[in-house]
This record gives C-alpha cells, structure tokens and sequence, in this order.
C-alpha cells in the first residue's frame, strides 16, 4: 500500500508575537513592503554615531534589512520553508542592534567572540552571542518596556524562529496543498519582520535619533493597525 506524508500545521499564528496585524498581513506582501521601505529609508536617514558602537550599528541595521528582503523574496517564489528558517537569524540581528544601543560594550564582546574563535579554530565553548544581547536587553527592560511592548517579547520570537529553522519541514508544500496556511505563515512572516523594525526603532531611539521624519514615519508603519502614534 502507498503511503505519503502528511501533516497540518494547527498552529494560532495570531499568538505567536505581537498582536494587531493589520488584516492585510495575511494576504498579500504590501505590509512587508511598507515595513521594508521604511527600514530602508530610516537607515538612510539616521545619523549613526561617529564610532566604533555606531558603525556596528548601521551593519547590523542593514543584516536586518538584508533579511528581512530575502524573506520576502523567498516566500514570493514559494520558497516557504526557506523564507521561515530565516526567522531566526533576522530576530537575533534585531537583537545585537538593540544590546549595542543599549551597552556600548557589546561591540567589544563580539569582536572578543570572533577572535577567541578564529584563534581557537572555532572549537571554543563561549556564552552565545544572542545570550549577551539578551542579557542586556532584559536588564535594560526592567527599567524600559521599549515601543509598547515589543521588547518584551524578544524572546519568544527566537524560540519559534529556532523551531522554523531546526524542525520545519515541508512548509512549501503544505502551501500549495492546503489554502488556509498560506495567510497564516506570511502573516507570522509580517510580524517577524515587524517586531525587527520595532527593534530597530528602539535602538535608535535609546542613541536620541528618533527625530527624524522616517524614523516617525517607520514608526506609524509599525503601529499602522493601531491607528495611533504612541511615540
């Protein structure tokens, strides 16, 4: 007898980040266009720090923007498996963005990180990158909540970012056999890179350059559903 595999993702996407997509989130890729545009034109606008933390920043800031658009383009060409294990890597980034606004030192940690490394032939046992960030943020989060909230929920985010990438299997196919997932992944995708920008708009707020007209502009982007600017 034949037998296929088969499986079906009963997944509540809605819970898994931060609420209130805007409907459009799920059918179509304009959301995530607006979100990208705007992490475009805000990393064309910021005036990053002429330093070492500044120009750190504007890399990391631009990795994010890198991922978010290979998401994009990989979920558009069907490519839904690879688009969701890219997850991960985007929040992380949107990670070091923040711990490095926050804590200067950071940069050092991660010039320290490589180094030990490429001197140890990449066989040394070290504190994982992402628990520095991490470890930054929270302490930085008990005094800050961040932009309504957004921080703190960091964390969730790379444990399903690191299912997606590890685990998943099959999420092209279950696309095109099965209708109703494909909103329910592009708008996990769209929230993704959401709750990246919102990273983002921390960072350059915590570093006072929150004043410019596309950081406003990323920032109604962000919160569009809402139909409020919080700032």
């Amino acid at each position: 007898m034949n037998q296929s595999f088969r499986f079906s993702l009963k997944v509540d996407f809605d819970a898994l980040g931060p609420p209130e997509l805007p409907e459009l989130a799920g059918t179509d890729f304009e959301y995530i266009d607006q979100l990208l545009e705007s992490l475009r034109q805000l990393l064309d606008d910021t005036a990053w720090p002429e330093s070492i933390q500044g120009e750190f920043l504007e890399y990391v800031a631009l990795d994010i923007y890198e991922f978010g658009c290979a998401i994009r383009a990989e979920a558009a060409a069907g490519r839904w498996t690879v688009a969701a294990s890219l997850m991960r890597p985007l929040q992380e980034r949107s990670e070091y963005a923040l711990a490095s606004a926050i804590d200067s030192g950071f940069c050092d940690k991660y010039v320290e990180h490589w180094d030990t490394q490429i001197e140890k032939k990449f066989t040394a046992k070290s504190r994982n990158l992402v628990e520095t960030a991490r470890g930054i943020i929270n302490r930085w989060g008990k005094e800050s909540k961040g932009i309504d909230g957004f921080v703190s929920i960091s964390i969730s985010l790379n444990r399903i970012g690191s299912e997606m990438l590890h685990h998943a299997v099959g999420f092209s196919r279950e696309a095109v056999e099965i209708a109703g997932v494909r909103p329910g992944i592009l708008k996990m995708l769209s929230g993704r890179i959401r709750g990246a920008l919102a990273n983002v708009l921390v960072a350059t707020q915590v570093i006072e350059q929150n004043h410019t007209e596309a950081w406003s502009q990323a920032h109604s982007i962000v919160f569009l559903s809402r139909g409020q600017d919080r700032r």
